[in-house]
């Protein structure tokens, strides 16, 4: 769609830099997945441990 140099120069930078946005937002996502997850697990451990210490009693 760019007709002159500069402005080709210009979509293919600011295509790159989409593509760079979109990969760290991914990544950015992710982590707060594992976090959550993690987060989750570790409450769900400390039920489990409660539950299973009331049985003993």
């Amino acid at each position: 769609m760019a007709k002159l140099s500069h402005t080709c120069e210009n979509a293919i930078a600011i295509t790159f830099l989409g593509m760079n946005l979109s990969t760290w937002l991914w990544r950015l996502c992710f982590i707060f997945y594992v976090n959550a997850c993690q987060v989750r697990l570790f409450y769900a451990i400390l039920i489990i441990q409660s539950y299973l210490l009331t049985l003993c009693v």
